[in-house]
């Protein structure tokens, strides 16, 4: 199948995708989202009669909902098919390759900002790129990079689909400086005409308000072929890079919705159902305000026909007033209070919303503690309904690990590690990440209070294990202690093998002088 790469091909490729986006009203819903959770709550109204105050139960949600997700640390660990020795090194290799490409990528920061953008905008996005020019400390340059994109800028081109694998292209764009775009141009080697034509252009619904005219919508087109996935990179009229295929087997995209939607790429957020409760709640309370305002202090009525110059209040001044002043009209009113129903009819909504959108007063903490256990079971019973949105969190997290996979058996080349043999001896190992390219690898992904679990089980097994007597060797229980529960573990791991050679050494010239 030919594909026309021209940049007004896909130019009008990135326009239907807005098309669809529109059609399914996500800029607006987006931008509505977006305000309500941030406090602007009152947009584009104009309202004389009563102050506008803003009580953000929605915000509250969101951060307990993210901090519920991410509360526990993520672990990826990966492990070929076999389990014999060269099997077990490639694992620790793997092992800490993760570590540190997760680090410098600062992965778990993002993790925080892709469940906030799931959770209000309904879907989240990270593009993983590998940058040549990073320093790693290792005698090859380069490592992985992690972008978290706003569902705005994602375009599939499957509309009706949001798995990406099945993707027959994929588009994310981009907002850059026009000088920078045009010395990428030229690093690329793209001819004065391409360069020229690279122009600011205006600003969309899309994208970011309030840009300065320096800046020109990129488009990064990705495709699947039978050598790897092409990189195409254009503007409205100009190619910014040529087609590029890279020996990748998946698509660099992790992609996740918070609520899926049936034939659909962009899923629903739990958001956008509560902005009406929102804009009731700030409506009657603002009412409620005011009105107390008006009625909560008594005021004062007085007979006109007797005090022609008005009323003074203030101490000690004299007023005057026509007839008798023993038969002075004057007497305070007091308007009847406030029905207790909207007070009440408030509280209930609030506390109904939250409790709908999944927070109920355990989970946020506004209880008595006089009954531990019932607390701890009406916490469980809230988190149930986010154990969805965790299992789709985890996927998130393994497809992004799959793709690091991928990107290290392209890019990584032969790099140095440091392991620690049977023995307990630390030994400096080359790898080539070449020879993992294209194979099938088992990726088990260990996320939350899964791999806590795990490693606590481990360590108390080896404890049990060697307070009984099975393991003898405290050389042996020191390497199946994980390395995040013993600070030191390899200084003492080579202090007790030194020990220990000393031992044997006594032990093997003990029987000669006897004999002497």
């Amino acid at each position: 199948m030919k594909h026309d790469l021209s940049p007004h091909a896909v130019w009008r490729e990135y326009l239907r995708g807005q098309d669809y986006k529109r059609a399914v009203g996500l800029y607006e819903q987006v931008r509505k989202n977006e305000n309500f959770v941030q406090g602007k709550q009152w947009e584009g109204l104009h309202v004389s009669t009563l102050d506008p105050l803003i009580f953000n139960v929605l915000r509250r949600c969101v951060n307990l909902f993210v901090a519920m997700l991410v509360s526990d640390d993520v672990a990826v660990s990966a492990a070929p098919f076999g389990r014999g020795k060269q099997d077990d090194q490639l694992e620790h290799i793997l092992e800490q390759a993760f570590d540190c490409a997760m680090e410098r990528s600062n992965v778990k920061a993002l993790n925080r900002l892709a469940l906030r953008n799931a959770c209000v905008d309904g879907d989240s996005c990270f593009y993983i790129h590998f940058d040549p020019d990073t320093e790693t400390g290792q005698p090859a340059k380069g490592d992985i990079k992690v972008e978290c994109i706003d569902n705005t800028n994602v375009y599939f081109g499957n509309t009706a689909s949001d798995e990406v694998e099945r993707q027959p292209f994929i588009i994310i764009a981009m907002r850059r400086d026009v000088d920078e775009v045009k010395l990428e141009a030229l690093k690329n080697r793209r001819p004065s005409d391409d360069i020229n034509a690279i122009l600011p252009d205006g600003e969309d619904e899309n994208m970011t308000p309030n840009e300065n005219h320096r800046r020109v919508t990129v488009l990064l087109r990705m495709r699947k072929t039978e050598n790897g996935i092409a990189f195409l990179k254009t503007t409205q009229h100009a190619t910014v890079m040529a087609e590029k295929i890279l020996p990748y087997t998946r698509y660099p995209v992790a992609y996740m919705s918070w609520d899926r939607v049936k034939n659909s790429c962009h899923g629903v957020s739990p958001v956008t159902e509560a902005i009406p409760n929102q804009i009731a709640i700030n409506k009657l309370y603002s009412m409620y305000v005011q009105c107390i305002k008006q009625i909560a202090f008594p005021k004062i009525i007085y007979d006109v026909t007797r005090f022609p110059n008005g009323y003074s209040s203030e101490i000690g001044k004299a007023i005057g007033m026509r007839g008798n002043p023993n038969d002075a009209f004057l007497s305070a009113f007091k308007a009847p209070d406030i029905s207790a129903q909207v007070m009440a009819l408030l509280r209930q909504m609030m506390s109904d919303t939250m409790e709908l959108m999944g927070a109920s007063d355990a989970s946020l903490g506004n209880v008595t503690p006089t009954n531990t256990s019932a607390i701890v079971a009406v916490q469980k019973a809230t988190a149930a309904p986010l154990e969805l949105v965790k299992l789709e969190f985890y996927r998130f997290i393994e497809d992004t690990a799959r793709s690091f996979l991928d990107m290290m058996g392209a890019h990584y080349g032969v790099r140095q590690y440091v392991i620690t043999d049977e023995d307990g001896q630390e030994q400096q190992v080359s790898f080539d990440f070449g020879t993992i390219r294209g194979g099938e690898m088992r990726l088990k992904v260990d996320v939350g209070e899964a791999s806590y679990w795990s490693e606590t089980v481990q360590t108390v097994t080896n404890d049990h294990l060697i307070e009984t007597g099975l393991i003898a060797d405290p050389l042996l229980y020191l390497q199946n202690v994980p390395d995040q529960h013993m600070k030191g573990k390899r200084g003492l791991m080579r202090a007790l093998q030194k020990q220990k050679e000393e031992n044997n050494g006594k032990e093997q010239t003990a029987p000669e002088s006897y004999a002497g």
